[in-house]
């Protein structure tokens, strides 16, 4: 497989003070060491088998997303940016978008923006001159106010250190009519603080120490990589005094039901069937579907209706 060759150079915009120090270089040893392991000829697929695997269902969500906010008259079009890009997944889903007129993939992790990036983009078949790749971090986009149409997360929102100031930074760069889609782990309403606690001081196992690079004896648990757990209830209000009305998707199939379902394109559905609910005033929406993510589809408050 060889990288893409008409790729632009990549930018380097100046990080924020709120930039994950820990996560960047725990990233960037990851990286590393995927490199030396690529150079011994391992396949892409064997070492980022979970964002190939998941490609499918973000192509649906995000797919989902835009169909949806067309239907409600707040169509997303026009530049985008794909906030904590990491591999470029979401970059590539952006990058074929007919509505999508340039993409900046940005990532605080130089060796994934420059050594995986493009190994990804051509393994989806990007559509490479619309991209821009940038190092940087989500909370100092080195772009005007009001100049960009899309802004996407997929699971790089929760390693925000500070949640509001990333959304602060989304509502000034995003236009009028712009909008957040954010494909996301997010907890039912019922979850605890202490539930979270317990969650984020666990260890990473030693499979993914190896991975990130970190020594094996070394205490390391997900709250030093940088993660932050929220509940759907959480992230709706962190969006909503952020200038943001949010609509949450949880993903979910019947069982009882897939014989039947599956025949009919049942995804494309259920999104029709929510934009009534969300006419009528409702913002907890469902989609059929089989992601562990919840999508968060967020427009600015008081944009005009097209």
């Amino acid at each position: 497989m060889n990288p893409s060759t008409n790729l632009r150079p990549p930018l380097k915009w100046e990080m924020s003070d709120l930039a994950l120090e820990v996560a960047r270089e725990a990233m960037e040893k990851r990286a590393l060491a995927e490199m030396e392991i690529l150079s011994s000829g391992e396949s892409l697929a064997k070492i980022h088998g979970q964002a190939i695997r998941d490609y499918a269902a973000f192509e649906q969500l995000i797919g989902g997303a835009i169909a949806f906010l067309n239907k409600i008259g707040r169509p997303a079009r026009g530049i985008a940016v794909d906030m904590g890009s990491g591999t470029g997944v979401g970059a590539s889903i952006l990058s074929k978008l007919e509505a999508v007129s340039n993409v900046y993939a940005v990532e605080f992790s130089q060796y994934f923006v420059e050594k995986i990036m493009p190994l990804v983009f051509d393994t989806f078949q990007a559509n490479t001159e619309k991209i821009q790749r940038v190092v940087g971090d989500f909370n100092r986009l080195n772009l005007p106010d009001r100049s960009v149409g899309i802004i996407l997360e997929v699971d790089s929102f929760h390693h925000s250190e500070d949640l509001d100031i990333t959304l602060q930074e989304c509502a000034r760069v995003l236009a009028e009519n712009g909008v957040i889609i954010a494909i996301d782990r997010a907890w039912p309403d019922h979850y605890t603080q202490e539930q979270f606690e317990e969650m984020l001081n666990r260890q990473l196992p030693n499979s993914l120490k190896r991975k990130y690079g970190v020594p094996l004896d070394q205490s390391f648990t997900r709250r030093d990589f940088g993660e932050h757990e929220y509940t759907i209830r959480q992230w709706m209000e962190h969006f909503k005094r952020n200038s943001f009305e949010p609509a949450a998707f949880r993903i979910w199939h019947p069982p009882a039901l897939n014989r039947i379902w599956l025949r009919i394109p049942t995804f494309a559905f259920s999104m029709t069937f929510s934009k009534w609910l969300y006419r009528l005033g409702m913002r907890r929406l469902w989609a059929y579907g089989y992601a562990k993510r919840v999508l968060f589809v967020c427009t600015k408050k008081n944009a005009p209706y097209c």
